[in-house]
Protein backbone atom coordinates (compact mmCIF):
# COMPACT_ATOMS: atom_id res chain seq x y z
CA UNK A 1 0.00 0.00 0.00
CA UNK A 2 0.73 3.74 -0.45
CA UNK A 3 3.04 5.52 2.15
CA UNK A 4 0.68 7.34 4.28
CA UNK A 5 1.56 10.64 5.71
CA UNK A 6 0.33 13.70 8.35
CA UNK A 7 0.32 17.04 7.68
CA UNK A 8 -2.00 20.00 8.58
CA UNK A 9 -5.50 20.49 7.80
CA UNK A 10 -5.88 22.71 4.75
CA UNK A 11 -6.11 26.56 5.80
CA UNK A 12 -5.14 25.50 9.50
CA UNK A 13 -1.38 27.28 9.20
CA UNK A 14 0.24 24.58 11.18
CA UNK A 15 -0.67 22.22 13.75
CA UNK A 16 0.98 21.56 17.01
CA UNK A 17 3.63 18.58 17.57
CA UNK A 18 3.41 17.50 21.20
CA UNK A 19 5.73 14.74 22.99
CA UNK A 20 2.27 13.53 24.42
CA UNK A 21 -1.91 13.44 24.19
CA UNK A 22 -2.21 16.04 26.30
CA UNK A 23 -2.52 20.44 25.64
CA UNK A 24 0.26 21.97 28.27
CA UNK A 25 3.55 23.91 27.50
CA UNK A 26 5.48 21.11 28.41
CA UNK A 27 4.50 19.03 25.88
CA UNK A 28 4.71 21.39 22.86
CA UNK A 29 7.78 20.49 20.48
CA UNK A 30 7.15 22.86 17.71
CA UNK A 31 4.68 22.97 14.51
CA UNK A 32 4.40 21.18 11.41
CA UNK A 33 3.49 24.01 8.81
CA UNK A 34 1.54 23.62 5.99
CA UNK A 35 3.31 21.61 2.74
CA UNK A 36 5.28 19.53 5.42
CA UNK A 37 4.49 15.84 6.14
CA UNK A 38 5.35 13.53 8.48
CA UNK A 39 4.83 9.58 8.17
CA UNK A 40 1.60 8.72 9.55
CA UNK A 41 2.34 6.12 12.72
CA UNK A 42 -0.85 5.92 13.89
CA UNK A 43 -4.75 7.44 13.07
CA UNK A 44 -6.86 8.12 16.03
CA UNK A 45 -10.53 9.58 16.94
CA UNK A 46 -8.81 12.30 19.01
CA UNK A 47 -4.98 11.89 18.14
CA UNK A 48 -3.14 10.85 14.79
CA UNK A 49 0.70 10.08 16.14
CA UNK A 50 3.45 10.68 13.12
CA UNK A 51 7.00 9.24 13.24
CA UNK A 52 10.17 11.95 13.69
CA UNK A 53 13.92 11.00 13.72
CA UNK A 54 16.11 12.24 16.62
CA UNK A 55 20.07 11.97 15.99
CA UNK A 56 22.18 9.35 17.96
CA UNK A 57 24.44 11.96 18.37
CA UNK A 58 22.61 13.66 20.94
CA UNK A 59 20.06 11.72 21.99
CA UNK A 60 20.24 8.27 24.11
CA UNK A 61 17.56 5.79 25.24
CA UNK A 62 15.98 4.97 28.55
CA UNK A 63 12.80 3.35 29.43
CA UNK A 64 11.63 3.03 26.07
CA UNK A 65 12.06 6.86 25.72
CA UNK A 66 14.30 9.31 23.72
CA UNK A 67 15.86 12.22 25.33
CA UNK A 68 18.49 14.64 24.73
CA UNK A 69 22.02 13.54 26.13
CA UNK A 70 23.65 15.48 29.38
CA UNK A 71 24.86 18.66 27.82
CA UNK A 72 22.21 19.79 25.10
CA UNK A 73 19.50 21.85 26.14
CA UNK A 74 17.70 21.43 22.92
CA UNK A 75 17.69 18.94 19.75
CA UNK A 76 16.06 19.04 16.87
CA UNK A 77 13.73 16.42 15.69
CA UNK A 78 13.37 15.68 11.92
CA UNK A 79 10.57 14.07 9.48
CA UNK A 80 13.27 12.19 7.75
CA UNK A 81 16.92 11.15 8.51
CA UNK A 82 18.87 13.70 7.05
CA UNK A 83 20.58 17.01 9.00
CA UNK A 84 19.19 19.06 5.66
CA UNK A 85 17.53 22.36 6.68
CA UNK A 86 14.14 21.33 5.42
CA UNK A 87 13.77 18.07 7.73
CA UNK A 88 13.71 20.20 10.63
CA UNK A 89 10.10 20.17 12.67
CA UNK A 90 10.87 21.34 15.92
CA UNK A 91 12.79 20.78 19.10
CA UNK A 92 12.90 18.38 21.75
CA UNK A 93 14.80 20.71 25.16
CA UNK A 94 16.02 19.11 28.22
CA UNK A 95 13.17 17.55 30.62
CA UNK A 96 11.17 16.34 27.60
CA UNK A 97 11.21 13.04 26.05
CA UNK A 98 9.20 10.83 23.11
CA UNK A 99 8.03 7.49 22.95
CA UNK A 100 10.48 5.16 21.03
CA UNK A 101 9.85 3.55 17.85
CA UNK A 102 12.58 2.08 16.84
CA UNK A 103 16.34 2.51 15.90
CA UNK A 104 18.79 3.05 15.95
CA UNK A 105 19.05 2.66 12.64
CA UNK A 106 21.58 4.71 10.18
CA UNK A 107 22.54 7.21 13.55
CA UNK A 108 19.08 7.77 13.61
CA UNK A 109 15.89 6.75 16.67
CA UNK A 110 12.54 7.18 15.28
CA UNK A 111 10.14 8.92 17.69
CA UNK A 112 6.16 9.34 18.02
CA UNK A 113 4.78 12.48 18.53
CA UNK A 114 1.34 13.43 18.58
CA UNK A 115 -0.87 16.04 16.27
CA UNK A 116 -4.33 16.57 17.58
CA UNK A 117 -6.71 14.98 14.85
CA UNK A 118 -9.04 17.99 14.81
CA UNK A 119 -6.32 19.60 12.71
CA UNK A 120 -4.11 17.43 11.37
CA UNK A 121 -5.23 14.99 8.34
CA UNK A 122 -3.90 11.60 6.60
CA UNK A 123 -2.60 11.99 3.30
CA UNK A 124 -1.28 9.30 0.95
CA UNK A 125 1.67 9.31 -1.55
CA UNK A 126 -0.65 7.89 -4.13
CA UNK A 127 -0.48 10.18 -7.27
CA UNK A 128 -3.49 12.11 -7.88
CA UNK A 129 -6.79 10.25 -10.56
CA UNK A 130 -5.46 10.97 -14.42
CA UNK A 131 -8.17 12.15 -16.25
CA UNK A 132 -8.48 8.78 -19.04
CA UNK A 133 -6.82 8.63 -22.21
CA UNK A 134 -7.81 11.84 -24.21
CA UNK A 135 -8.45 13.99 -21.31
CA UNK A 136 -11.89 15.02 -19.63
CA UNK A 137 -14.83 14.53 -21.86
CA UNK A 138 -19.05 15.12 -21.64
CA UNK A 139 -20.70 11.69 -21.26
CA UNK A 140 -22.18 10.23 -24.31
CA UNK A 141 -25.62 12.22 -25.75
CA UNK A 142 -24.63 14.59 -23.85
CA UNK A 143 -27.20 17.80 -25.09
CA UNK A 144 -23.54 20.27 -24.50
CA UNK A 145 -20.50 19.78 -26.27
CA UNK A 146 -17.17 19.78 -24.53
CA UNK A 147 -15.99 23.07 -25.80
CA UNK A 148 -19.51 24.49 -25.63
CA UNK A 149 -19.16 23.41 -21.62
CA UNK A 150 -15.56 24.46 -21.14
CA UNK A 151 -16.78 27.81 -22.54
CA UNK A 152 -19.51 28.41 -20.05
CA UNK A 153 -19.24 30.29 -16.64
CA UNK A 154 -20.56 28.80 -13.87
CA UNK A 155 -22.70 31.83 -12.85
CA UNK A 156 -25.40 33.71 -14.98
CA UNK A 157 -24.64 36.78 -16.67
CA UNK A 158 -27.55 38.30 -14.55
CA UNK A 159 -28.12 37.75 -11.07
CA UNK A 160 -30.99 37.97 -9.52
CA UNK A 161 -32.63 38.68 -6.04
CA UNK A 162 -35.61 37.09 -3.80
CA UNK A 163 -38.40 40.25 -2.46
CA UNK A 164 -38.35 41.58 0.50
CA UNK A 165 -39.78 38.62 3.20
CA UNK A 166 -39.27 36.03 0.74
CA UNK A 167 -39.63 32.54 2.14
CA UNK A 168 -37.12 29.83 2.06
CA UNK A 169 -37.93 28.92 -1.04
CA UNK A 170 -37.37 31.93 -2.91
CA UNK A 171 -34.14 32.45 -1.07
CA UNK A 172 -33.37 28.85 -2.09
CA UNK A 173 -33.93 29.52 -5.71
CA UNK A 174 -31.88 32.48 -5.95
CA UNK A 175 -28.83 30.93 -4.23
CA UNK A 176 -28.67 27.93 -6.80
CA UNK A 177 -29.46 30.43 -9.40
CA UNK A 178 -26.82 33.03 -8.97
CA UNK A 179 -24.17 30.17 -8.50
CA UNK A 180 -24.84 27.71 -11.23
CA UNK A 181 -27.45 29.87 -13.70
CA UNK A 182 -24.92 30.49 -16.44
CA UNK A 183 -25.23 26.40 -16.76
CA UNK A 184 -28.65 25.45 -15.78
CA UNK A 185 -30.38 28.16 -18.06
CA UNK A 186 -28.54 26.49 -21.57
CA UNK A 187 -28.55 22.72 -20.08
CA UNK A 188 -32.28 23.32 -19.15
CA UNK A 189 -33.19 24.70 -22.64
CA UNK A 190 -31.26 21.57 -24.49
CA UNK A 191 -32.92 19.41 -22.64
CA UNK A 192 -36.56 21.43 -22.85
CA UNK A 193 -36.96 21.89 -19.59
CA UNK A 194 -38.05 25.10 -17.64
CA UNK A 195 -35.24 26.68 -16.03
CA UNK A 196 -37.08 26.98 -12.82
CA UNK A 197 -37.63 23.42 -12.68
CA UNK A 198 -33.68 22.62 -13.48
CA UNK A 199 -32.89 25.37 -10.78
CA UNK A 200 -35.49 23.98 -8.04
CA UNK A 201 -34.33 19.97 -8.83
CA UNK A 202 -30.71 20.83 -7.74
CA UNK A 203 -31.88 23.48 -4.99
CA UNK A 204 -33.71 19.84 -3.43
CA UNK A 205 -31.57 16.99 -4.70
CA UNK A 206 -28.41 18.36 -4.02
CA UNK A 207 -26.37 19.98 -1.00
CA UNK A 208 -25.81 23.12 -2.26
CA UNK A 209 -21.71 22.33 -3.32
CA UNK A 210 -20.08 20.26 -5.01
CA UNK A 211 -16.73 20.75 -3.95
CA UNK A 212 -15.69 21.68 -1.03
CA UNK A 213 -13.38 24.73 0.26
CA UNK A 214 -9.97 22.45 -0.41
CA UNK A 215 -11.28 22.00 -3.84
CA UNK A 216 -11.77 18.31 -3.50
CA UNK A 217 -15.01 17.07 -4.50
CA UNK A 218 -17.86 16.53 -2.36
CA UNK A 219 -17.70 12.27 -1.53
CA UNK A 220 -19.57 9.91 0.34
CA UNK A 221 -17.93 6.37 0.93
CA UNK A 222 -20.45 3.67 1.60
CA UNK A 223 -18.77 0.34 3.20
CA UNK A 224 -21.10 -1.61 2.34
CA UNK A 225 -21.28 -1.04 -1.53
CA UNK A 226 -17.20 -1.10 -1.61
CA UNK A 227 -18.53 -4.60 0.34
CA UNK A 228 -21.05 -5.69 -2.32
CA UNK A 229 -18.04 -4.66 -5.48
CA UNK A 230 -14.64 -5.81 -4.49
CA UNK A 231 -14.73 -6.97 -0.24
CA UNK A 232 -17.54 -10.08 -0.84
CA UNK A 233 -14.87 -11.87 -3.07
CA UNK A 234 -11.97 -10.98 -0.57
CA UNK A 235 -13.35 -11.09 2.69
CA UNK A 236 -10.22 -11.17 4.56
CA UNK A 237 -8.70 -8.17 3.48
CA UNK A 238 -11.53 -6.34 3.28
CA UNK A 239 -12.37 -7.17 7.05
CA UNK A 240 -8.62 -5.62 8.04
CA UNK A 241 -9.44 -2.15 7.11
CA UNK A 242 -13.65 -1.92 6.43
CA UNK A 243 -16.51 -2.96 8.90
CA UNK A 244 -20.09 -2.11 8.28
CA UNK A 245 -23.10 -2.82 10.53
CA UNK A 246 -25.02 -6.53 8.78
CA UNK A 247 -27.94 -5.99 9.42
CA UNK A 248 -28.44 -2.56 8.76
CA UNK A 249 -25.68 -1.86 6.00
CA UNK A 250 -26.09 1.93 5.77
CA UNK A 251 -24.51 2.36 9.00
CA UNK A 252 -21.72 1.46 11.52
CA UNK A 253 -19.03 2.38 8.47
CA UNK A 254 -15.57 2.44 9.92
CA UNK A 255 -12.20 2.09 8.61
CA UNK A 256 -8.90 1.84 9.49
CA UNK A 257 -5.47 2.31 7.99
CA UNK A 258 -3.94 -0.70 9.24
CA UNK A 259 -5.04 -4.03 10.76
CA UNK A 260 -4.90 -4.06 14.53
CA UNK A 261 -5.27 0.18 14.53
CA UNK A 262 -8.27 1.83 15.77
CA UNK A 263 -11.66 1.70 13.87
CA UNK A 264 -12.47 5.51 12.62
CA UNK A 265 -15.84 6.38 11.50
CA UNK A 266 -16.11 7.04 7.64
CA UNK A 267 -18.88 9.76 7.69
CA UNK A 268 -17.53 12.26 10.22
CA UNK A 269 -16.69 15.25 7.72
CA UNK A 270 -14.87 15.41 3.43
CA UNK A 271 -11.05 14.33 5.35
CA UNK A 272 -12.76 11.26 7.27
CA UNK A 273 -14.69 10.57 3.80
CA UNK A 274 -11.62 10.84 1.46
CA UNK A 275 -9.44 8.88 3.64
CA UNK A 276 -11.66 5.93 3.82
CA UNK A 277 -12.02 6.41 0.04
CA UNK A 278 -8.69 6.67 -0.83
CA UNK A 279 -7.31 3.43 1.49
CA UNK A 280 -9.77 2.11 -0.78
CA UNK A 281 -8.62 2.89 -3.93
CA UNK A 282 -4.56 1.16 -2.74
CA UNK A 283 -7.12 -1.95 -2.83
CA UNK A 284 -9.18 -1.62 -6.02
CA UNK A 285 -9.71 1.66 -7.40
CA UNK A 286 -12.47 1.07 -9.76
CA UNK A 287 -14.61 -0.75 -7.15
CA UNK A 288 -13.61 2.10 -4.42
CA UNK A 289 -14.64 5.04 -7.71
CA UNK A 290 -18.28 2.68 -7.83
CA UNK A 291 -18.83 2.81 -3.93
CA UNK A 292 -18.56 6.59 -3.71
CA UNK A 293 -21.78 9.49 -4.56
CA UNK A 294 -20.01 12.01 -6.12
CA UNK A 295 -20.50 15.88 -6.28
CA UNK A 296 -23.59 18.17 -5.87
CA UNK A 297 -25.87 15.89 -6.67
CA UNK A 298 -24.28 12.87 -5.00
CA UNK A 299 -24.45 10.26 -7.87
CA UNK A 300 -23.10 6.82 -7.23
CA UNK A 301 -20.39 6.31 -8.95
CA UNK A 302 -21.81 2.90 -9.69
CA UNK A 303 -24.41 4.74 -12.33
CA UNK A 304 -21.69 6.10 -14.44
CA UNK A 305 -23.29 4.26 -17.84
CA UNK A 306 -26.89 5.41 -16.83
CA UNK A 307 -24.96 8.99 -17.05
CA UNK A 308 -23.04 8.02 -20.08
CA UNK A 309 -19.95 7.49 -19.21
CA UNK A 310 -17.90 4.63 -20.46
CA UNK A 311 -16.46 4.00 -16.65
CA UNK A 312 -16.16 5.13 -13.15
CA UNK A 313 -12.69 6.35 -13.66
CA UNK A 314 -14.16 8.85 -16.53
CA UNK A 315 -16.86 10.38 -14.49
CA UNK A 316 -14.54 10.66 -11.40
CA UNK A 317 -12.47 12.73 -13.52
CA UNK A 318 -14.71 14.76 -14.88
CA UNK A 319 -16.82 15.57 -11.97
CA UNK A 320 -13.39 16.10 -9.40
CA UNK A 321 -12.85 18.42 -12.02
CA UNK A 322 -15.47 21.09 -12.15
CA UNK A 323 -18.99 21.65 -11.22
CA UNK A 324 -20.26 22.19 -14.56
CA UNK A 325 -19.56 18.70 -15.42
CA UNK A 326 -21.36 17.53 -11.99
CA UNK A 327 -24.31 19.31 -13.56
CA UNK A 328 -24.43 17.71 -16.70
CA UNK A 329 -23.68 14.56 -15.47
CA UNK A 330 -27.17 14.85 -13.68
CA UNK A 331 -29.22 16.20 -16.30
CA UNK A 332 -27.59 13.88 -18.45
CA UNK A 333 -29.28 10.98 -16.34
CA UNK A 334 -32.05 12.72 -15.93
CA UNK A 335 -32.65 13.06 -19.66
CA UNK A 336 -31.80 9.31 -20.65
CA UNK A 337 -34.96 8.24 -18.21
CA UNK A 338 -37.45 9.03 -20.45
CA UNK A 339 -39.80 8.82 -17.06
CA UNK A 340 -38.00 11.35 -15.55
CA UNK A 341 -37.63 13.70 -17.93
CA UNK A 342 -41.25 13.83 -19.51
CA UNK A 343 -42.32 14.26 -15.49
CA UNK A 344 -40.55 17.58 -15.42
CA UNK A 345 -41.37 18.98 -19.17
CA UNK A 346 -44.81 18.10 -17.80
CA UNK A 347 -44.19 19.66 -14.15
CA UNK A 348 -45.25 16.68 -12.70
CA UNK A 349 -42.76 17.43 -9.75
CA UNK A 350 -44.62 14.58 -7.34
CA UNK A 351 -44.04 12.15 -10.40
CA UNK A 352 -40.68 13.57 -11.22
CA UNK A 353 -39.88 12.83 -6.66
CA UNK A 354 -41.42 9.00 -7.05
CA UNK A 355 -38.77 8.53 -9.84
CA UNK A 356 -35.71 9.58 -8.88
CA UNK A 357 -36.42 9.56 -4.82
CA UNK A 358 -38.37 6.77 -4.51
CA UNK A 359 -41.57 6.07 -3.41
CA UNK A 360 -41.21 6.51 0.10
CA UNK A 361 -42.28 10.69 0.25
CA UNK A 362 -43.06 11.50 -3.11
CA UNK A 363 -45.39 14.31 -2.10
CA UNK A 364 -42.86 15.71 0.33
CA UNK A 365 -39.80 16.50 -2.09
CA UNK A 366 -42.12 17.36 -5.31
CA UNK A 367 -43.35 19.83 -3.05
CA UNK A 368 -40.64 21.23 -2.05
CA UNK A 369 -39.35 21.30 -5.95
CA UNK A 370 -43.01 23.01 -6.82
CA UNK A 371 -41.83 26.02 -3.79
CA UNK A 372 -38.42 26.50 -5.73
CA UNK A 373 -40.43 26.65 -9.14
CA UNK A 374 -42.72 28.97 -7.59
CA UNK A 375 -39.96 30.82 -5.34
CA UNK A 376 -37.95 31.52 -8.87
CA UNK A 377 -41.30 32.83 -10.76
CA UNK A 378 -40.73 35.41 -7.82
CA UNK A 379 -37.22 36.75 -8.30
CA UNK A 380 -36.08 39.94 -9.88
Amino acid sequence: MPTQFLTPQAGSGGVNLRSKAQVDQSTLLGTLNEGVKLELDKQGADWNTGKVYVSAQVAGISDGQVSALPGWDTINIRNAPSIEPGTDVGDLNKGQSLELIGGPIGGWYVARVYLAAQYSQVVSDQPAPQPPPGGLDVPSGSPLTLAELQAMALAPVKKLNAPGGAGQSALNAARIWNKYGGVLEPLAARIGIDKGAAVAVIAVESGGSGLGPDGRMIIRFENHLFWAYWGKANPATYTQYFVFDQNTSWQGHKYRTQPGGPWLDVHQNQNSEWAAFNLATTINATAAKKSISMGLTQILGANYGAIGYASPDAMFAAFAADEKFQLLGFFNFVKNDQRQITALRNRDYVGFARIYNGPGQPDFYGGLIKGVVDGFGTLA
